[in-house]
């Protein structure tokens, strides 16, 4: 019934009279066409019009069952007779929500109102969801059946030919819509905060407590609403007084007050937000550890980790998918360093507890009556006693690793980077070493003492608003003026993020820059493996003049590195790597750089082979070039396994960076 009644709605809305024309118009009067693509990826993200709504409706229930369960639970149970009774209706308290007063009758007012917002929101929504559902369909041809499994470069693909109608081709702002304009206008904040945490501008450390970096999800709210809210306008593009020196001291002075202001609102709010997350984690891991206890010491990638691993231009999706593949030899890695007196009592407590839960087993399959009917003591049955060892036993075997285990931190560690794409000068040649491996702890930490973290960053990110963060507010509104750029139909967006390889690129990395500030160039090349990365993903997109020297330039060096050291190159992957780092074609190099080999003189500058495309020849003085490769070998290299090609540019960026092979 359910299935019948979507389908009819869904012919209604999408087949309706003069539906498809007005759909049409709708996407050519777009207005604020950054608002408008966010609105297209969460669309995507959320796998649909019926998804989206499901899971938003569902997680509105669950707050609220969280909340009156909770509420039921401590306000309308007299726990002082339920050992003398046998009946639920028995120890309830009647009219118990009229006796709550205090502080929990103004969390549940300023909830049910929350609540209620929250809820009429979700209806506002609905029409525009469904607008967004019409365009999927009549303008990129996208069913919401295909929706589950749609890739996004299918999107960006229906976007780019959309972009051709009549009324659109003269509009400012589509006439150069592309993957990477599509990427910046999406990620125009969160580039400036890839940025942030890549050059250290943020302090986010206790004071006179910690030296660890405090990044929770409450703070991530509140360095959102501090510093993006306060440079960015409604319309989600940076305030133009942001980009003029003069107004420099009173928007300092303005971001110091806004943090302080956040840092009080922070200490009143505490207490609610205390209570929400108690019962949420309640909830949500109580049932988890009941199934499987072990799962108390599982691990997951920190805030902080997350900040620092993203790279420019990366969409979330993409994102996590490359941070899950990591898990595992995450997991494994940390396994090497076990401490060997927890392992010992670990073992002896596994031992133990695991006789005694035997025992028990052993004694209620001779005499059944012994589960429930035998006290062991004063009110607990053998049946208790058998959950609390169980459960005990299976904890800490979770903390005794293998027999079988091989020690290979290093191993371990260099298939995580792989994935992580994070590799500090610091860890290099120190993979094995208990340093790095608490390093990397800070970044992959137990999901209990997140939580715990999450917690105590209540009282903490008063202090760190209030202290820390003010001494940075000169530094965070420098870097806003000093890494922002305007590009034609695109706005003021983040320099890094248009991999302007002229100003921020590191010759150490292979990029033909002007200068060597230490300053403008981002950290461990995350502009340049962002480059490589985002186009390895969307081969079919033109990087420019620049970002084709570069890649020649990339490509050159990989065959100096495998051809001065005697390595084959594996699988032909060098021919792979060309096909699916697709190079702009009829690309004019500068002949003053060619002849002169750049700034710093470097061999590698002359354009690699499939640089070029037909019709580029003889250009500029270079002998001719051959033909791009057949179409149908590109075709096929499509497939190729995207998460071997990211290991391998990354593998490749590290070895030029140490002029050494890294593969």
């Amino acid at each position: 019934m359910l299935n019948s009644f979507a389908g009819d709605m869904a012919a209604s809305v999408l087949h309706g009279p003069g539906v498809k024309e007005a759909t049409l118009r709708y996407w050519e009067g777009v207005d604020n066409l950054d608002e408008f693509l966010v609105r297209v990826f969460a669309f995507f993200e959320g796998k649909g019009f019926y998804c989206i709504l499901l899971a938003r409706l569902t997680n509105l229930l669950i707050l609220a069952f969280i909340v009156g369960f909770s509420t039921f639970l401590f306000a309308c149970i007299d726990y002082s007779i339920i050992h003398k009774s046998k009946m639920l209706e028995d120890v309830l308290r009647p009219q118990c929500l009229r006796k709550i007063h205090g502080l929990p009758s103004a969390f549940l007012i300023t909830f049910s109102i929350w609540w209620t917002w929250q809820f009429l929101r979700l209806l506002m929504d609905i029409p525009q969801l469904l607008q967004m559902y019409r365009f999927y369909f009549h303008v990129l041809e996208v069913p919401d059946a295909k929706m589950q499994t749609l890739d996004w470069r299918d999107v960006v693909s229906g976007l780019v030919r959309a972009k051709d109608l009549p009324d659109l081709r003269s509009r400012p702002g589509f006439e150069t819509l592309d993957a990477h304009n599509i990427a910046n206008r999406i990620m125009r904040k969160e580039n400036y905060m890839i940025a942030i945490f890549n050059k250290d501008v943020l302090d986010l450390t206790v004071p006179w407590v910690v030296k660890r970096q405090m990044l929770t999800q409450i703070m991530e709210w509140n360095l959102s609403f501090c510093i993006l809210s306060y440079v960015f306008n409604e319309r989600g593009h940076v305030r133009k007084r942001f980009l003029k020196e003069v107004n420099r001291t009173r928007l300092i002075n303005g971001l110091k007050q806004r943090f302080i202001l956040m840092g009080i609102l922070n200490l009143i709010c505490a207490p609610f937000l205390f209570i929400l997350l108690i019962m949420y984690f309640f909830f949500r891991y109580a049932e988890e550890f009941h199934k499987n206890p072990s799962s108390l010491g599982s691990r997951q990638y920190t805030p902080f980790a997350r900040r620092k691993f993203r790279e420019f231009n990366e969409l979330p999706h993409l994102f996590n998918h490359r941070l899950n593949r990591s898990y595992e030899k995450a997991l494994e890695y940390m396994a090497q360093f076990p401490a060997e007196k927890l392992i010992i009592v670990a073992r002896f407590v596994a031992f133990i507890s695991g006789s005694f839960a035997a025992v028990l087993l052993i004694l209620t399959l001779v005499n059944d009556e012994l589960l429930h009917g035998f006290e062991i003591t004063p009110g607990r049955s053998a049946f208790f006693y058998i959950g609390i060892f169980g459960t005990v036993m299976a904890v800490a075997r979770g903390m005794v690793p293998g027999e079988n285990d091989v020690f290979e931190p290093e191993r371990c560690m260099r298939e995580v980077v792989e994935d992580t794409h994070y590799l500090p000068e610091e860890w290099k040649g120190k993979l094995h070493t208990d340093e790095v491996r608490a390093d990397f702890n800070a970044l992959f930490d137990y999901k209990v003492l997140l939580f715990l973290y999450e917690v105590l960053s209540l009282v903490l990110a008063p202090m760190i608003l209030m202290k820390s963060l003010p001494a940075r507010a000169e530094t965070i509104v420098d870097f806003f003026r000093e890494f922002t750029v305007h590009v034609d139909s695109l706005g003021y967006v983040c320099s890094f993020a248009v991999f302007d390889f002229r100003k921020h690129g590191n010759v150490k990395y292979g990029a033909l820059a002007e200068g060597d500030n230490q300053y403008y160039m981002s950290n461990g090349g995350k502009m340049e493996q962002s480059f490589m990365n985002f186009k390895a993903q969307n081969p079919d997109w033109d990087p420019g003049v620049d970002g084709s020297q570069y890649l020649s330039n990339v490509l050159s060096k990989r065959e100096q590195l495998l051809g001065r050291n005697g390595l084959a190159d594996p699988a032909g992957s060098s021919m792979m790597m060309n096909s699916m780092m697709r190079l702009r074609r009829n690309v004019r190099f500068d002949n003053d750089q060619l002849r002169q080999g750049g700034r710093s003189g470097s061999q590698y500058l002359r354009p690699h082979p499939l640089a070029q495309g037909a019709g580029s020849a003889g250009r500029n003085g270079l002998p001719p070039q051959p033909p791009p490769v057949s179409d149908s070998y590109l075709a096929q290299s499509e497939a190729y396994d995207a998460r071997a090609m990211g290991r391998e540019l990354f593998a490749l960026l590290d070895a030029i960076a140490q002029n050494q092979p890294g593969f």
